[in-house]
């Protein structure tokens, strides 16, 4: 799923330059071992671990299926962190019109409009 090419509301481009996102790679990795060691102690607190039964590969199926579920999000939500580390929010945005950057090639970003 693409993101669009601007914000709809203050027409930002979302897309700063060529290879922007790979960094938001980063982000949804931070994202994923966030959400599998919460979804670990849930586990451990409400279900529990033992030396006996195989308790701990339920956990990894289950995490392993909700991670996947939650992908496009995750991917979207990283974005947007992403995004939000070099576009700083502006209080005047109906007013003042985002700053252009000088990075942006279009023949290399493939952006028709």
């Amino acid at each position: 799923m693409k993101m669009n090419k601007r914000c709809p509301e203050c027409r930002q481009r979302s897309e700063i330059e060529v290879g922007f996102y790979i960094g938001s790679g980063y982000v949804s990795y931070a994202l994923t071992v966030a959400i599998s060691v919460s979804t670990f102690v849930a586990w451990w607190v409400l279900i529990g671990f033992s030396v006996d039964d195989n308790r701990v590969f339920w956990w990894l199926g289950c995490n392993a299926v909700f991670l996947v579920l939650l992908q496009r999000w995750l991917m979207r939500l990283s974005r947007i962190i992403w995004l939000s580390f070099f576009v700083k929010y502006n209080p005047n945005w109906r007013t003042i019109p985002p700053t252009e950057t000088d990075r942006v090639i279009e023949e290399q970003m493939e952006i028709t409009g």
